[in-house]
């Protein structure tokens, strides 16, 4: 059951994030014993997206007071969730009832942990302890590294613990088919510590969090503030040092040196700081009011009508089971997008888990409901058809809207580029400008 639960989770996340790319796939450990130490902006879809690139299940730790909630709880548990009572939950529903049975039900999760490691199995811990939307890492929590440790005592020299720092970037969290950059870092064996464990507990726990620490920082991009991590990544798409558009791996690593580049021109020359961040929110403007989301594409070789004609045609023929789709599964959509802002106003963290699962179960819902409806009213073989065609004209709808929008733009990119040369020109000199000046700021550090 936990193995069919696992496949679902992970093909509705690849469904709800278009793109799921891997940064450091070499650092990968899809076998044996592993301690994943992941960075947590995105609730309970975190441990599934690892999931969905490793492969194989993961066991994770969620507070306790999830398990209290009837519907979130269960999830959480099929999904491989194991509880951690904190002292902030003391008291509450599915917090322990005080500091003794708090460390007592503790153990018994460390236990449990224990014995996944033992199986070979993978854990993925949340050194920051909690899921935010923080642009930075949160300090770190010890848990993971004392996990680490006891499983490396345990098991012996024979049996090596590798922990591995991972870092999840979205696009969008809450978005629908938007991108997730995974970032591996290098591993390290928790072994290494076993001698300084043995001599001084405190001592190894505390290298081991500022090991952890020292490789998410490395994997996940921190700003300042909220707005500087939204603009950077964005800043980055438009000038990568190549001289052509970025995947998400290499938008990730150039805009963690526009960071560092812009915290040393901060100290150094802020009025260089100023000259390029001008120049960067100037053609932002200028792309925004003419409609352009991807300076790249004016600069790429003339686009050509025919493969867009060819796309037209397709989503003619479509239109139909496109639309049907659309009726049988909108007001679920959108009823999952309300819930989740209702429930989350502030913290977005949970809203994507909320918006995927809630989706899912409001569809199925409505589409028996239909079928039943049919079933009754016409024919039973009605009702039979619109459950087998129901999920596939929804497909069908969501490439329609994603096929609709590349045309569109490429309609745009043509038009422009036929009847506004000057325009272009401008936008191709003027995003070479900024990525020269940026290149300039990188190269100076």
């Amino acid at each position: 059951m936990q193995g069919l639960l696992h496949f679902c989770a992970t093909r509705l996340v690849r469904l709800f994030y278009s793109r799921i790319e891997v940064r450091g796939q070499e650092h990968l450990l899809q076998q044996g014993p592993a301690v994943f130490v992941l960075n947590h902006p995105n609730g309970l879809l975190d441990p599934v997206v690892l999931m969905a690139v490793i492969g194989r299940p993961v066991t994770f730790w969620s507070k306790s007071t999830l398990f209290a909630v009837p519907v979130m709880g269960r999830i959480a548990a099929r999904f491989g969730a194991v509880p951690i009572f904190r002292k902030a939950d003391v008291g509450l529903p599915g917090g322990a009832a005080d500091a003794e049975d708090m460390g007592r039900r503790n153990e018994a999760t460390f236990a449990q942990c224990m014995d996944v490691l033992r199986a070979g199995g993978a854990l993925a811990l949340f050194p920051e302890g909690l899921t935010h939307s923080e642009p930075r890492l949160l300090p770190m929590r010890t848990g993971a590294a004392r996990m680490a440790l006891r499983a490396a005592r345990d098991g012996g020299r024979d049996r090596s613990i590798r922990v591995v720092p991972v870092g999840l970037w979205y696009e969008n969290n809450t978005r629908f088919r938007t991108a997730v950059l995974v970032a591996v870092g290098e591993p390290f064996a928790a072994n290494d510590y076993a001698d300084q464990h043995e001599l001084d507990a405190r001592l190894a726990v505390a290298a081991v969090t500022d090991r952890i620490e020292e490789g998410l920082r490395r994997v996940v991009l921190e700003a300042e503030n909220s707005q500087l991590v939204r603009a950077i990544p964005v800043v980055a798409a438009w000038t990568a040092p190549k001289g052509e558009e970025p995947d998400l791996a290499a938008r990730h690593e150039w805009a963690s040196r526009l960071l560092d580049a812009y915290r040393d021109l901060q100290k150094r020359n802020p009025e260089k700081l100023e000259r390029i961040a001008d120049e960067a929110w100037g053609f932002a403007d200028l792309l925004r009011s003419v409609g352009v989301s991807n300076p790249w594409q004016l600069e790429a070789p003339k686009l050509r009508w025919w493969p867009q004609a060819l796309r037209v045609m397709v989503l003619a023929v479509l239109a139909i089971p496109a639309l049907a789709g659309y009726l049988l599964s909108v007001i679920p959509y959108r009823l999952s997008g309300t819930l989740a802002r209702s429930a989350w106003p502030e913290n977005r963290t949970q809203a994507g888990m909320v918006k995927l699962l809630g989706g899912t179960a409001l569809m199925i819902l409505e589409w028996a409901a239909l079928a039943l409806a049919a079933g009754a009213l016409v024919a039973p073989l009605w009702g039979i058809a619109l459950v087998a065609l129901a999920p596939t004209c929804a497909y069908v709808t969501m490439r329609w809207v994603e096929e609709v929008r590349i045309v569109r733009r490429a309609a745009r990119y043509i038009w422009l580029r036929g009847r506004k040369t000057s325009l272009v020109a401008e936008l191709a000199e003027r995003r070479r400008a900024l990525a020269s000046s940026i290149r300039e700021a990188v190269a100076s550090l």
